[in-house]
């Protein structure tokens, strides 16, 4: 049965051995980190955090970035941080302190 999703960026999806007749309208999460790579660079930051939700969505995405970053060279990730699928009370203001503790 043909698929087309207008929202699913998960890179396994790529896979035509696995998934034959899925086609996207949008990009894998691997072009996206790639771009987000290309706007660390022109803005000429080299030490950078990623904040991502929990979730095939947001940790493939962190992970996709973290690999691109790697291939180019010249970027230090300092701290990776998973906000919960269901933030408790309190949970984005420590999420804050926790970006804040490195400058």
């Amino acid at each position: 049965i043909p698929q087309i999703s207008y929202a699913s960026t998960a890179p396994e999806l790529s896979d035509p051995g696995r998934y034959e007749f899925f086609s996207r309208v949008v990009p894998p999460d691997s072009y996206q980190a790639q771009a987000m790579v290309a706007v660390v660079r022109a803005l000429g930051w080299s030490y950078v955090s990623t904040l991502a939700s929990e979730g095939n969505y947001g940790e493939s995405g962190v992970e996709a970035f973290v690999q691109s970053s790697r291939e180019a060279g010249g970027l230090c990730i300092a701290q990776s941080i998973k906000i919960p699928r269901e933030p408790k009370p309190g949970e984005f203001t420590k999420v804050i302190g926790r970006l804040m503790e490195t400058s």
